[in-house]
């Protein structure tokens, strides 16, 4: 153990202990080549090799999220040092208290549970989106950052401040799914039976701590006293002492901790736009308490008000001329993220911002987290835009064809652009869309149904339930073919990557397709998905490179197919 005043690595000065563990203290220690800058220094023992290597991995994720992360939702991994008995992380110290401490003083208001709501979900999805699972959602693992800015967006409150998530031990890879870990009053049933996980089991987890802050009371855990399972309904009980929790806030947690995963949020970015339109309905409410006040200071200032708009208007279109005449990539994005600061509910700066994205041919990590914070920031007042059906397609198209997360264009993530895709194109089916184009929207099913295939089958083959998802995924495939077939106005990455996925379909599931598809249709799909990549004409790097990738894997394609109707007559 240290004592107060040891330099550390003839670097950190420890002032005190600030928390135990088993194996572990925790330091707070001043940082003598930062300024002073104050630090948290964990000390492990390594008489538990199994502790210190997990401490060790943690680090190490935590360290790649943070350097990933944009919006501050990591600490900050400063070292790892080691000696032979003992493993030091020192880390940047998190001014605060957890979530579970401020949480013993009751529960909190609905404005906090909404912000710390949509906090959470923005984390989550970030998580997400980086291919993990974190499978331990509770107040334990938040820390409430001491924040006065926050306090003046959240109006009285005094818990305010900005959400830090720690503890990282039971993060798991999302095509792993295997669990890990789990805390029993926050836990969903799909942890408890040591099934396999996804991204649904974070949703529970995070209805389960939204009960938390709503009631003030830990869920019940999920065994009761005789042992025996606790259905979901009875885990989260509302009582008298909870009038003041809005009906809205109960059907969200209600739905989060459904017992079938199918029946909650599909996502992270549902649940936030859920809380955030609950989050509306409370202020539509508070303005009709005070609608007298409101018309009469109305009637004063709607001069001014119309003055203010003709100017907000004319600013907004200036940026948006400027930004499609300028040249340089730094300044187009700046432009139009300034539109959208500007007047958040219209779409030509995330069109905008959609095409510049494009314009190399790829679309990373940066510009996904910057496109997904503006579209989830401003979903509510977006979806009122007749245009916002025609902007999810849009995105979901980005994604399919542009998206290099987790990967050199060289290799394949198909499978990850699909997924990513598929909520937006959920969103883009509707008759909004249908009435701007009727082939954007017969597109947007296929895409749809091609997403979601590659979404659920890895599960519906662990289950066996495999059987019936082929036929439609030929359906698509097909139609997807006709439809790049018969356009002329498509890029050679989109034609280019259509046909790399239908041969890679080919190639993969023509086993599938070959015990009601005629060997005829599929030879002839592949024929004719062959003379289609031939006759692209291609003119980048990149686009060179997925063309010579189709033609690498011709001749596994036809052997694929020549044994899957082998002997067949």
């Amino acid at each position: 153990m240290l004592s107060q005043g040891y330099i550390l690595n003839n670097r950190y000065r420890i002032e005190n202990i600030i928390g135990r563990g088993g194996l572990s203290v925790v330091y707070k220690a001043t940082d003598l080549e930062a300024n002073g800058a104050v630090r948290a220094v964990k000390e492990i023992s390594k008489s538990c090799r199994e502790m210190a290597d997990s401490a060790k991995q943690e680090s190490i994720l935590i360290k790649e999220l943070y350097e990933h992360d944009k919006y501050n939702f990591f600490p900050n991994i400063i070292q790892r040092t080691e000696t032979k008995d003992t493993l030091y992380i020192v880390m940047d110290y998190i001014d605060g208290q957890s979530m579970n401490a401020l949480l013993k003083s009751g529960a909190f208001s609905q404005n906090l549970i909404i912000e710390y709501g949509k906090d959470i979900c923005s984390v989550m999805q970030f998580l997400h989106d980086y291919g993990k699972i974190y499978s331990d959602m509770k107040p334990d693992n938040l820390m409430i950052i001491n924040n006065t800015g926050s306090a003046k967006r959240l109006g009285t409150e005094k818990r305010s401040g900005t959400l830090k998530l720690i503890d990282f031990g039971a993060v798991i890879q999302m095509e792993s799914g295997i669990p890990v870990q789990y805390t029993p009053e926050y836990a969903a049933p799909e942890q408890f039976r040591a099934e396999r996980l996804d991204r649904r089991t974070d949703i529970f987890n995070i209805g389960a701590t939204l009960y938390h802050m709503a009631t003030g009371r830990k869920p019940l855990p999920v065994y009761d006293e005789n042992k025996k399972l606790r259905p979901s309904s009875e885990r989260f009980p509302f009582n008298s002492k909870d009038i003041k929790i809005d009906v809205s806030v109960k059907k969200i947690i209600r739905r989060c901790t459904e017992d079938n995963p199918a029946k909650r949020f599909r996502s992270c970015r549902d649940l936030y736009h859920a809380l955030e339109k609950t989050e509306n309905h409370s202020q539509i409410k508070l303005t009709v308490l005070s609608g007298f006040a409101a018309v009469l200071s109305a009637l004063v200032c709607a001069f001014s008000y119309s003055r203010y708009l003709r100017q907000e208007n004319i600013e907004y279109e200036h940026l948006i001329a400027t930004a499609k005449k300028s040249v340089s990539y730094e300044e187009k994005t700046t432009l139009y993220k300034n539109a959208v600061k500007l007047q958040s509910d219209r779409t030509e700066a995330y069109f905008g911002l959609i095409e510049t994205y494009k314009e190399d041919l790829s679309f990373d990590e940066e510009e996904s987290y910057d496109m997904l914070r503006l579209l989830t920031a401003n979903s509510g007042k977006l979806k009122q835009n007749p245009e916002y059906e025609l902007l999810a397609f849009e995105t979901g198209k980005l994604y399919w064809y542009y998206y290099d997360y987790g990967t050199e264009y060289s290799s394949d993530n198909s499978a990850t652009r699909m997924k990513a895709s598929a909520e937006w194109f959920s969103d883009a089916i509707s008759e909004n869309l249908r009435n701007i184009s009727e082939e954007k929207y017969q597109m947007a099913k296929i895409y749809y149904d091609i997403g979601n295939f590659h979404s659920e089958i890895q599960k519906l083959v662990i289950e066996g339930d495999d059987t019936d998802a082929y036929a439609g995924y030929w359906k698509s495939l097909s139609e997807m073919s006709d439809f790049a077939e018969s356009s002329s106005a498509e890029t050679e990455i989109v034609l280019l990557e259509t046909y790399k996925m239908i041969m890679n379909s080919l190639g993969i599931y023509t086993y599938k397709f070959a015990s009601f598809i005629p060997e005829e249709d599929v030879r002839n799909l592949y024929c004719k998905t062959r003379k289609n990549t031939e006759s692209v004409i291609t003119t980048t790097e990149k686009t060179r490179a997925i063309k010579q990738q189709i033609k690498n894997g011709y001749q596994l394609t036809e052997d694929t197919i020549e044994r899957a109707y082998g002997g067949r007559k």
